[in-house]
């Protein structure tokens, strides 16, 4: 039996009419083709429309990256890497050396994929080839940082001439989720300088621990960025008007002027004091306190923060305590008015969170001509009520102690006391009339957020032998009474 062989038809060769110079419509599709020549190499292009007029359009352009286009033979043997070197060295002048840094490894990383292939035989396909396999193997972040190093390449090269378009352009970045920031309580942060400080116990190593202890406090009182905290000198500091010069290392734009805070101009005060620094000198003496950080961290429990969270606890302090975010955007040295600030710290403290919530009222509002009603029996009742549990609250607070140091006629004792006291048992007034006496200048209500700070300039204020020196010695602060 004879079988029948099959036959394929033959290929129907597409038929191109010109209809004008460069200018070429398919027959099958009526759509439009560019055909130009240059340096005796052909390049053809679909113009993606069969409409004539848009197609002229497009022809033009098309026209002109043909002109910018070199076609020397040693243009046409580049490789990624010598065209990627090339955008580097003219570029790095305005990147910080971090930046640097990483931009190296994404131009390693891309030229190991690529390897000795020419720039001009990398097409589209290739570019998402490599996207599909890198997107696989590191972070969101990372794959942006080389899709960004990618692109900006290709476009170096088609400025040059190098390649006719960025077969880059539209690969997209995968989505980067941002880690939570995450930032010590109040309470944690004193806690985490004074353990600091301490270290072991050993005089050896306490001085050790108190370089990193300083770093630590001018990170968090500043929103210094570690680079730029290494770079500050003692000529920065303008104590005279309450300023401090930070020098920004990502850019010559990120130099700022800001100002101290209370607890940062006491920071620094009390380190002048302590070095008589000349004015060249350097404000830290250490580059990293990471060891020393990460031990107190694991003393006391909490999870071990890096020194950039501290610049994170400065702006969301700053922004619990009411300062609006484009004003600390400003402080931190951002160029953006306050997008990436509102991003990063939109989110505050779960506590202050919760605290704010309170005082958030949906009941209507009273007109002005309103005058509202005495309170109620039971309104006056819940009232004494909370003033009875106040009391007793600090009743149980002097239970704890054998000396009354609350009614002594000694500044220094009463507010000592009340320095290592939580509850408030002198009233407010009182204490920083006390408080004025005993340090010999104006102390301000804003300061009793850090006592541990109050309680270092007092040791330093007054001289040896004092009952500050014999209470911090006894242990037993506010108890037992100077002799």
């Amino acid at each position: 039996m004879k079988t029948k062989q099959r036959t394929s038809a033959p290929a129907v060769q597409p038929v191109f009419h010109k209809v004008a110079e460069n200018l070429y419509r398919l027959e099958s599709s009526s759509g439009y083709y560019a055909l130009v020549k240059k340096g005796g190499k052909q390049f053809r292009r679909s113009l993606k429309t069969k409409d004539r007029k848009l197609a002229e359009r497009r022809l033009k352009e098309f026209k002109t990256q043909i002109g910018v286009l070199t076609v020397a033979p040693d243009d046409a043997k580049l490789t990624f890497k010598e065209v990627a070197d090339s955008w580097n060295n003219a570029t790095k002048h305005l990147i910080a050396e971090s930046s640097q840094t990483r931009r190296d490894t994404c131009i390693k990383n891309l030229a190991d994929h690529f390897q000795t292939l020419s720039i001009r035989s990398i097409t589209a396909w290739g570019c998402e080839q490599w996207a599909a396999k890198r997107s696989a193997e590191v972070a969101a972040q990372t794959f942006a940082h080389e899709l960004g190093v990618l692109k900006a390449v290709f476009k170096y090269a088609a400025r040059h001439g190098f390649v006719l378009s960025n077969p880059a352009a539209e690969i997209k970045r995968k989505k980067i989720s941002n880690r939570k920031i995450q930032t010590p309580a109040r309470d944690q942060f004193q806690q985490i300088i004074a353990t600091m400080r301490l270290s072991d116990g050993r005089s050896d190593s306490r001085e050790k621990a108190k370089d990193g202890a300083d770093l630590i406090e001018f990170l968090a009182y500043s929103g210094a960025r570690l680079g730029e905290a290494h770079v500050a000198t003692w000529k920065d500091v303008r104590f005279d008007t309450g300023e401090i010069w930070l020098h920004g290392q990502k850019s010559e734009a990120s130099d700022r002027l800001i100002p101290m805070p209370q607890a940062l101009r006491l920071f620094l005060e009390r380190l002048k004091r302590e070095t008589t620094p000349k004015l060249s000198d350097s404000i830290i003496k250490v580059k990293s306190a990471k060891r020393s950080l990460q031990r107190a961290c694991k003393k006391l429990g909490l999870k071990r923060f890096s020194h950039h969270d501290f610049r994170h606890y400065f702006a969301t302090t700053c922004i619990e305590e009411g300062v609006d975010i484009p004003t600390v955007s400003r402080w931190l040295g951002h160029s953006d008015g306050g997008a990436l600030a509102m991003q990063r710290y939109g989110h505050l403290r779960r506590e202050h969170s919760l605290a704010m919530m309170q005082r958030v009222s949906f009941a209507p509002k009273q007109p002005d001509n309103v005058i509202p009603l005495p309170k109620s029996e039971s309104a006056e009742t819940g009232e004494k009520s909370k003033a009875t549990d106040g009391r007793r609250t600090v009743a149980k607070a002097k239970a704890k102690y054998n000396y009354p140091w609350w009614v002594s006629e000694t500044p220094l004792e009463i507010f000592w006391g009340q320095l290592n006291e939580e509850t408030m048992i002198v009233p407010l007034e009182t204490f920083l009339e006390v408080a004025k006496r005993a340090m010999g200048r104006e102390v301000f209500k804003q300061e009793l957020a850090d006592r541990q700070a109050l309680m270092d300039e007092l040791v330093e204020r007054v001289p040896l032998p004092s009952p500050v020196h014999h209470w911090r010695a006894c242990g037993h602060p506010g108890i037992c009474r100077w002799p």
